[in-house]
């Protein structure tokens, strides 16, 4: 109850239920004033004055707030993230925040510490009240990793909405671009002992070593003396009489080596025929080898400097160094010649270096079967693998049906469930055993269609977009103006009328994921905001080629309603210049994404040949069939599948009888994190112990050139080492030891691979030929079945590669790989699961 006294001098103001709220008196007295100013006319200001008055802490409401918060506090929260096959994981970083008061209220500065505590960076802060909360904001930029490696960097605006809980700091932090959300602030506060001035800690920015103090200062760029050192050796070959390539490598050899790896002005990239010279020469001839190509291809950039460096030019150098060095050791040792380096001879000698190099990068038609291919082995069913791998080789023919009879295959989409049903039928059709296994389920059906877009005004233009898989598509073709998007979810809700039926250009630059979510459809406020105002979609600024990663719903009630566009950077960048210089920009497009009610089932397909004497005992093969469905996942990993299916193929119609069983596993949703592998691997959890090797392929379309395996497993390399050595002129296989263990991936990140050597399986890394480009077609655009084309014979070679491992590790001795009575899985030289030395099958 509230009782009020007036007369001619004063106003009291007592609160019977006791102390009276700040607010309730703010609102008593102007009633009372309302009334008041009609009885007496009471003079302007007043009214102030009489709030002041009447209710004293008015004037200091926000002081406690201020003093609570005043001071230092060692504070944490995210200021990045990272992302790995659907693993998204944030960088957190710690700071000091001095928060003061100001003559506006309150003021404030972060100081970023680095991993030694030392000042990395610091930013001034204004500050207001919002709400009961300390709400400050400083500039700041955004830095995105392009694909291309290079950074692109946004100037935004970073919000701190802060409070304080005694001796705690709880919060948020907000990047204001229409792409972000808030991510958690704690804090505590620093002791007063330990409390140093913001120009201290500046102090010891500027101050701190940038280096270990042992650190040895980097190089400047190569000097005169280092280059015609260069140039001596390239040219010694040629001009030397008598001379040693080999002396020259041990004289030589350690300082090229190390110069190469430090200069910063030069570049080498070893590329296929480094490896391959190292290969063909073997232990007598192939590192003397190396080290001329290396020498004559850093000399050829010496010579002839250029803006950008030419691999092809480069190499064709390093070649013909390498090529004048093998003369010099066949003169002085004709022993040493090999056949596969007196093809490079041939090929010199006819002007046709440039060809023999594209067939080294596995490229046709340079790298074309010159007919039936050769083999040491006696083994029929070898004998029947290579006949007719390199007369009637189909690999190519998989890949075309994969790639442009289904495309995309993402699962949950038709596209998957027609690619995994084909793939048993024709597994079944060439007499092999095979079945469809559930391994999971996906909310919602998603279909990709065709898309269109283009500038109509002020003048016509064709767009290069994308979107990412499961987000929304138009309503058919839509026309309208381009305008710039909100920075914060006020001036969203605020400006909702100007982004009726416009194209929304919204900030940041795209790495791949949707824009509601890195793999699930979590709209954020703003972007509801933008779907309910009646925008047609968002565009945002992507690098080429354009990545398509997914962003699924998690429910039929909740799909997405507000297309998500991806646009060329350039393209992206002109159209905000011309919005922002007030040019009106008119756009169009048509976006066909379609939908249906799930759950929809996906599934791992399996096929095998049955082992005829230890069944129980499984060679696995592994590639997933599932792809981004931005263009067709020719090369991720279509490639793979294709080359798996035609070793499988090879095995079935030369009339393999295994003596273990030979199992392919074509895996779904390993994009999404490795999803089809781990629900194998617990399905058949029982089975995995008998598994003596599993063998995966996820990587650039090539040729395989090599894998390297524990020691117990070097005689049947070294056997598929000899059986391969006469099929292809060009192509070669070199079998390795490796002793050491490799580290395994954890979680689910990697490949396919990874999840069996993660339970102790032996996974060795395959090796291959080829200057396939993969960072450029990798979740792309451009994964499209002509980038594969070219390399059509190093697929088949590597698919009777893969015939003939698969044959002759399913036939290896009984025990191979084990100790007897080893209690672990084969491979692991009888030591238990999780002690194998095992090998990452990677990309």
């Amino acid at each position: 109850m509230i009782a009020m006294k007036e007369s001619a001098s004063f106003i009291n103001i007592t609160g019977t239920g006791g102390p009276m709220n700040l607010h309730r008196c703010h609102a008593v007295v102007f009633a009372l004033w309302a009334r008041l100013s009609r009885l007496s006319r009471l003079p302007s200001g007043a009214g102030c004055l009489l709030c002041a008055a009447a209710c004293p802490g008015a004037l200091h409401a926000a002081a406690p707030a201020t003093s609570a918060l005043a001071g230092q506090w060692r504070v944490e929260t995210a200021v990045g993230a990272t992302s790995d096959n659907g693993v998204v994981t944030d960088i957190m970083g710690k700071g000091i925040l001095t928060i003061t008061r100001s003559a506006s209220g309150l003021a404030g500065s972060i100081a970023w510490l680095d991993e030694q505590g030392q000042v990395s960076s610091t930013r001034d802060m204004d500050g207001r009240f919002e709400g009961g909360r300390a709400v400050f904001t400083h500039a700041g930029k955004r830095v995105t990793r392009g694909r291309d490696g290079e950074d692109a960097s946004t100037e935004v605006t970073v919000r701190w909405t802060l409070a304080a809980q005694g001796e705690r700091l709880v919060g948020e932090r907000l990047i204001e671009t229409d792409e972000d959300e808030p991510k958690p602030v704690r804090g505590q506060r620093v002791a007063a002992r330990d409390v140093r001035p913001l120009a201290a800690l500046r102090l010891v920015a500027a101050s701190a070593p940038q280096r270990e103090p042992d650190a040895a200062p980097a190089r400047g760029p190569s000097t005169e003396a280092e280059r015609a050192r260069v140039l001596r050796l390239a040219r010694a070959p040629e001009i030397e009489r008598g001379h040693d390539p080999r002396a020259a490598m041990l004289r030589d050899g350690a300082w090229l080596d190390s110069w190469v790896r430090e200069v910063p002005d030069l570049t080498f990239e070893p590329g296929p025929a480094f490896g391959w010279l190292g290969a063909a020469g073997g232990a007598g001839s192939g590192e003397v080898l190396q080290f001329q190509y290396t020498a004559s291809a850093m000399a050829f950039q010496i010579e002839q400097p250029m803006p950008r460096v030419q691999p092809d030019a480069v190499a064709a150098a390093g070649m013909e160094g390498a090529s004048r060095a093998y003369e010099a050791l066949l003169r002085r040792d004709p022993k040493q010649r090999s056949e596969k380096l007196d093809l490079a001879l041939s090929a010199r000698a006819r002007g046709e270096l440039p060809a023999f190099l594209a067939a080294l990068g596995g490229r046709d038609p340079g790298a074309a079967f010159a007919g039936p291919g050769r083999t040491a082995s006696d083994d029929p069913v070898v004998q029947a693998v290579v006949r007719l791998g390199t007369t009637d080789g189909r690999a190519l023919e998989w890949l075309d049906i994969l790639s442009n009879r289904f495309g995309g295959r993402m699962p949950g989409s038709d596209a998957y469930t027609h690619a995994a049903a084909w793939a048993r039928m024709q597994f079944a059709q060439w007499g092999l055993r095979a079945e469809l296994e559930e391994a999971g389920q996906v909310a919602v059906g998603f279909n990709r269609g065709p898309w269109m877009a283009r500038m109509v005004a002020p003048r016509e233009e064709t767009l290069r977009m994308a979107t990412p898989a499961f987000t929304a598509g138009t309503r058919g073709r839509q026309r309208g103006l381009a305008v710039a998007g909100p920075a914060t979810l006020d001036q969203a809700l605020a400006r909702a009328a100007e982004f009726r039926d416009k194209w929304v250009l919204i900030g940041g630059r795209s790495s791949g994921g949707g824009r509601d979510g890195e793999y699930f459809h979590r709209p954020r406020a703003i972007m509801l905001a933008l779907a309910k105002a009646g925008a047609l979609g968002t565009i945002q600024a992507a690098d080429e080629p354009l990545y398509s990663g997914t962003a699924a719903p998690t429910s039929w009630d909740a799909l997405p309603t507000l297309p998500d566009i991806k646009l060329a950077a350039a393209q992206y960048d002109a159209i905000r210049q011309r919005t922002a210089s007030g040019e009106p920009v008119v756009l169009e497009f048509d976006i066909r994404n379609w939908f249906y009610p799930g759950p929809v089932a996906w599934h791992n397909v399996v096929a095998r040949i049955p082992g005829t004497q230890q069944p129980d005992e499984i060679v696995l093969l592994g590639a997933h069939l599932d792809s981004f469905d931005g263009a067709t996942g020719a090369a991720d990993n279509g490639a793979g599948v294709a080359t798996m299916m035609e070793a499988m193929r090879l095995l079935a119609a030369s009339g393999a009888k295994p003596r273990r069983t030979i199992m392919l596993v074509l895996f779904g949703a390993e994009e999404l994190g490795l999803k089809g592998a781990a629900a194998f691997a617990q399905q058949h959890a029982a089975a995995l112990p008998g598994v003596v090797m599993m063998l995966n392929r996820d990587a650039r379309p090539g040729a395989l050139s090599g894998i390297a395996v524990p020691p117990a497993w070097g005689d049947v390399f070294a056997r598929v080492q000899r059986n391969l050595a006469g099929v292809h002129p060009v192509f070669g296989f070199e079998a390795g030891i490796e002793h050491a263990p490799r580290p395994r991936n954890r979680g689910n990140t990697g490949s396919d691979a990874d999840v069996f050597a993660a339970k102790g399986i032996l996974t060795p890394r395959l090796s291959a030929l080829t200057d396939f480009d993969y960072e450029h077609v990798h979740h792309t655009v451009a994964d499209t079945y002509d980038q594969v084309l070219p390399f059509r014979t190093a697929q088949q070679y590597s698919a009777i590669a893969l015939a003939i491992i698969a044959h002759e590790v399913a036939n290896a001795p009984a025990g191979t790989g084990r100790q007897p009575g080893a209690d672990g899985p084969a491979g692991c030289d009888g030591r238990p699961a999780g002690s194998c030395p095992v090998t990452v099958s990677g990309r």
